[in-house]
């Protein structure tokens, strides 16, 4: 059992996963969800109830790791806004009444009776991934909520089974039960999530790795085992506070250019740590170095003398800061290159199953999941350095190898590229508001895609680049897919839309 987390450019892609079997190689898999329930004779009719023997429900260990943009989403997605017309929170007084006229009115709802119920949840490694920085809506929405999250890692939650015997109650009745008791439950929980927080280290995620390799080489003599889980753990530690006391540091300097480049550089360090540590230690002492000049300039052209003033203070904390991030940036790609390489199997987490689908298709409808769709989208992301705003429109491979062409067609631009290296590497692009028209032709019994490009001269020359297809059949398709791509530009380009000062 997998949940995938579908949010593009997401640090935590897997929601929620099986922890690997630890029982050994010849014993059987156990089941992610394990459920019985056994009905008793059936009632009869004058009897508005249903009788269980028993109803047991267990989960296999899991690790869940939220995020808080998903939650901010999910949350604005199941409760709208008030301006959205979502009716008001009742207050205190009157969701006591609600629930007391709900306990009355359940006199005569459905009810069940089970002799035994037992829901037993096993270990879940609990992991919260908090946002450098939020989009304009989800960071109100976060103000309004009150909502303070804070960033932790392989939390051990042991929940405690929810038992009880013969109740007769009805389903809603019984559900609050369970959900009152796993809420407790959590409460108690507070201390381990406070021991695997970022800013602490993770001490007792350090505190488990070191006592797991002891254990090992104690009882089994494995050596290479305790010297992979103190790595481990002494690596992680040190990830994790130079990460915070960083992003701590870029919170004083309120550069927001400065902080988006770091955030492009630490998501982009996947498998490389060592040269994103050095290319955030060159941002520093760049930044550092251009600092008072930079915010000087910039706070005299906005607001005149104060302005000077205020941007010579705040270059100066540059000055000093930027240099200093840089360092600690550099120590915790370092820390994080030596805690990949010392990781166990069983703290890996598993890549997607299903990569993030494309919830905008033609008129703006969602359209049915496609795994070639799909792909597409993230070879854009790849093209365009992961802006997301840029809309996917189509994608197709023209040529297959060992030439290896493809057509990849967005909201705003015509690219064709090729990954033979592995890597996309752009062919031709052209921006759909010089795209003037394409057609499919053959000739010399090839099929090619003739582009009418408007130039960039003086003259306004047209271009007449053409690109080869492997059949009729795709080079059709690219220049009806160009067609269509031009004209939703165009339409774009001259829609009026709503303006609020209207």
């Amino acid at each position: 059992m997998q949940w995938d987390n579908q949010l593009l450019g997401t640090p935590s892609p897997v929601l929620l996963y099986c922890l690997p079997d630890r029982a050994g190689p010849g014993a059987p898999p156990l089941p992610a969800l394990h459920a019985a329930a056994e009905l008793m004779r059936a009632p009869a009719r004058r009897y508005n109830a249903h009788f269980f023997r028993h109803l047991i429900v267990a989960l296999r260990p899991l690790a869940v790791r939220l995020e808080e943009r998903l939650i901010l989403k999910l949350y604005a997605w199941a409760w709208p806004s008030e301006e959205e017309g979502a009716p008001e929170q009742p207050d205190e007084a009157e969701f006591e009444a609600r629930r007391v006229l709900d306990e009355l009115t359940s006199l005569n709802a459905t009810r069940c009776y089970f002799a035994l119920i037992k829901v037993i949840p096993s270990q879940i490694r609990l992991s919260m991934c908090t946002a450098n920085k939020l989009e304009s809506d989800l960071a109100t929405l976060k103000r309004r909520l009150g909502l303070t999250l804070i960033r932790f890692e392989d939390a051990a939650v042991e929940l405690e089974p929810f038992v009880r015997a013969h109740p007769f109650e009805t389903p809603a009745c019984l559900a609050r039960q369970l959900l009152k008791h796993f809420k407790e439950e959590l409460k108690w929980q507070a201390a381990k999530i406070l021991g695997s927080v970022d800013f602490l280290g993770n001490p007792l995620g350090f505190v488990a790795d070191v006592s797991e390799g002891v254990s090992g080489f104690l009882f089994e003599g494995n050596v290479t085992a305790l010297l992979k889980n103190v790595t481990h753990g002494i690596s992680n530690s040190a990830a994790k506070v130079s990460e915070t006391l960083g992003d701590g540091l870029e919170r004083v300097v309120t550069d927001e250019a400065h902080e988006e480049t770091r955030r492009r550089i630490r998501s982009a360090a996947t498998g490389s740590h060592i040269a994103a540590g050095f290319r955030g230690l060159g941002l520093g002492i760049l930044g550092g170095m251009t600092s008072l000049v930079k915010h000087s300039y910039e706070g005299a052209t906005q607001e005149g003398v104060p302005g000077f003033l205020a941007g010579v203070g705040k270059g100066l904390v540059g000055t000093v800061t930027k240099p200093v991030i840089g360092v600690l940036d550099l120590a915790a790609e370092t820390a994080s290159a030596l805690r990949d390489t010392s990781r166990r199997s069983d703290k890996w987490v598993p890549a997607r199953v299903r990569p993030p689908r494309c919830c905008c298709g033609p008129g703006g409808l969602l359209p049915r999941f496609c795994a070639a769709q799909a792909a597409g989208a993230a070879l854009l992301h790849a093209l365009n350095g992961n802006d997301y705003s840029e809309q996917f429109l189509a994608y197709r491979l023209i040529r297959d190898t060992p030439h290896d062409i493809r057509a990849l067609l967005s909201a705003t631009y015509l690219r064709i590229f090729t990954c033979k290296n592995q890597t996309p590497h752009v062919v031709m692009e052209t921006h759909l508001s010089n795209l003037v028209s394409c057609a499919a032709v053959a000739a010399d019994g090839a099929h090619f895609v003739e582009l009418r490009v408007r130039g960039g001269g003086a003259a306004e020359a047209l271009r007449r680049p053409r690109v080869q297809c492997d059949s009729a059949e795709l080079a059709a398709w690219v220049a009806k897919h160009a067609a269509y791509a031009r004209q939703l530009y165009r339409e774009r380009v001259h829609t009026l839309l709503p303006h609020s000062d209207l």
